[in-house]
């Protein structure tokens, strides 16, 4: 009888992933929305169909989205990862978000030295690193990187990193509104905001195109999927087929920052980019299972929690130490654990306005790094 929607009625499941996109970019017409996300609310909406058995935990359509959405995905989310205007535009942001990662790595480390992680130890770290630096992408992206097959594991450490990174997000939401922390930090962002007014109102440059012209779109597509092609040719060479998604974001750091004059030809890349992580992210939070995760392997909840911890106390301690705005901090804290999707909406939605552009340069620069410094710390790791 259950689930409700069966794993082999494919295009049931690709209405689902679509309609819970549409349903998250329709709930950022209103603030409430906006202060989530639709990113969170589309990984939240899947873990609970999931959970309450209304959608399978796996089908050929999620394992489709792995196979095919991600290499193509991470082009057109890094196409605009130009490296020289990230260092340019990105401000104290981006000292944050460095920040951020070097906590994530030093919590992972204690992660592993406090818990018993069993013979998955490595590629756990190297996951877990790469997602709380970058996102879901870099999450999948190591698992095919580390070439980690562990089933219920894999399911478990799905479960435990989104529910860890949706309550970090709202517990990041309220902390400006905790006094003490409050006179810790500048706060000119905060207490400039501007607060939206009227109970909705939708951004135009989160959800309108303008105009998008078709053969911008199709060049960048073409691109994409060139890369794609090229990352899968450069492994298959090199006798390291696992490795071709680190290729794949290689290439396309070269695009973007070498070829700045192609990439202001294409359009409509980014809003294909953010549709497509979507639908990654909503196949990719359907394998949730938190029943699984339970049984199987709570410890990994409380690995993320440490990971995040940690994180937590070297940002704003550091943010602290260097006198960055409590602003640059939350954000820059938000790029690294939730990414640029999260990061960049929220700091609009908050009215911090001057922080929203830096907070998706410094989240999009984590897409960048995150797959690459995740596997390093697995292959320090397994060879250690």
């Amino acid at each position: 009888m259950f689930p409700i929607i069966k794993s082999e009625w494919d295009f049931a499941l690709w209405a689902m992933l679509f309609g819970m996109a549409a349903f998250a970019y329709w709930c950022e017409k209103f603030r409430w929305g906006r202060n989530i996300s639709a990113v969170v609310i589309v990984i939240s909406l899947s873990i609970i169909l999931t959970n309450l058995k209304i959608i399978p935990s796996t089908a050929d359509v999620y394992d489709g989205a792995w196979d095919f959405l991600v290499p193509i995905v991470i082009p057109l989310l890094l196409f605009r990862a130009n490296l020289k205007k990230v260092a340019k535009e990105s401000g104290a942001t981006l000292i944050a978000f460095l920040l951020g990662a070097i906590g994530v790595v030093l919590g992972t480390w204690v992660g592993i030295s406090v818990l018993d992680l069993g013979n998955n130890e490595s590629e756990l770290a190297g996951i877990f690193t790469a997602t709380y630096i970058g996102g879901g992408v870099n999450f999948a992206a190591t698992v095919k990187a580390t070439n980690f097959q562990q089933g219920d594991i894999l399911a478990a450490s799905v479960a435990a990193d989104n529910v860890a990174t949706n309550i970090y997000v709202v517990l990041l939401i309220m902390l400006p509104a905790v006094t003490w922390i409050h006179r810790c930090f500048k706060t000119e962002q905060i207490d400039n905001a501007f607060v939206l007014e009227g109970g909705h109102e939708e951004s135009a440059d989160d959800h309108n195109s303008g105009k998008i012209n078709l053969f911008g779109l199709c060049l960048a597509l073409t691109t994409a999927f060139t890369i794609a092609a090229l990352g899968e040719g450069a492994a298959y060479l090199t006798d390291s087929e696992t490795y071709s998604i680190l290729y794949i974001s290689f290439f396309t750091l070269l695009v973007s920052t070498l070829m700045p004059n192609l990439v202001k030809k294409f359009s409509g890349d980014e809003f294909a980019g953010q549709i497509a992580i979507l639908l990654f992210l909503g196949a990719l939070a359907a394998s949730a299972d938190i029943w699984v995760m339970l049984e199987n392997a709570p410890i990994l909840f409380v690995f993320a929690w440490i990971i995040i911890g940690v994180h937590l106390i070297f940002i704003f301690v550091a943010g602290w130490i260097f006198k960055l705005d409590l602003g640059e901090v939350i954000i820059g804290s938000i790029a690294c654990i939730g990414g640029p999707t999260v990061a960049g909406p929220l700091a609009r939605a908050k009215g911090w306005n001057s922080l929203a552009l830096p907070g998706i340069l410094v989240g999009t620069l984590g897409y960048a790094i995150g797959t690459f410094i995740g596997f390093g710390f697995f292959e320090f790791l397994s060879r250690g």
